[in-house]
């Protein structure tokens, strides 16, 4: 316990903060997430919201792990240990100010539907486009399509980040038939 409280009170409790919002959320969340939900805190700017992060990560209170482009973040067994030690150190209104920031962003945060397309050359005239959806980092539908020219991957791209919403549907109806 002595590793997390350490001698910098409103240190110790910035870890606890984000040990006590990562338990809450109960699912895995990006670094923008995590800042988002704590945008209403003093004392959070970026560079020190980062030191905090990586300090936990380092002693295993939190895991981190890259899932497609993005890396992700959730609360391990013993930083839900240690959460539970400590978490009378956290005052109340701190915790009911998380419980209502968390509620009301979490849901967004979960039900996030990402529509993303990239083009990659596999040689000189030959490309992949990759096309997607996903939501609360699962990913829902991908398509990789192979294109003989930069051209056509590029359009295939641009017209999936336009027309996801209508093609998907689409593309399931087909696919179901």
């Amino acid at each position: 316990m002595k590793e997390i409280v350490g001698n910098n009170e409103t240190k110790a409790e910035n870890k606890l903060i984000i040990l006590y919002l990562l338990n809450i959320a109960n699912c895995t969340l990006t670094n923008l997430q995590i800042q988002k939900l704590l945008y209403d805190f003093d004392g959070f700017n970026y560079y020190y919201f980062q030191h905090i992060l990586s300090d936990l990560v380092e002693k295993k209170y939190v895991i981190h792990y890259q899932q497609e482009e993005e890396w992700l973040y959730e609360i391990t067994p013993e930083g839900k240990e240690i959460l539970a030690l400590t978490e009378n150190m956290l005052p109340g209104i701190v915790k009911h100010k998380l419980d209502m920031v968390t509620k009301n962003l979490l849901q967004t945060v979960q039900n996030e539907v990402a529509i993303t397309a990239e083009y990659i050359p596999e040689n000189d005239n030959e490309y992949i486009t990759k096309c997607k959806i996903s939501e609360a980092h699962k990913t829902l539908f991908e398509l990789n399509i192979y294109c003989a020219s930069q051209d056509q991957a590029r359009v295939i791209a641009d017209n999936w980040k336009k027309h996801a919403n209508e093609l998907y549907p689409e593309m399931i109806e087909m696919l179901t038939k």
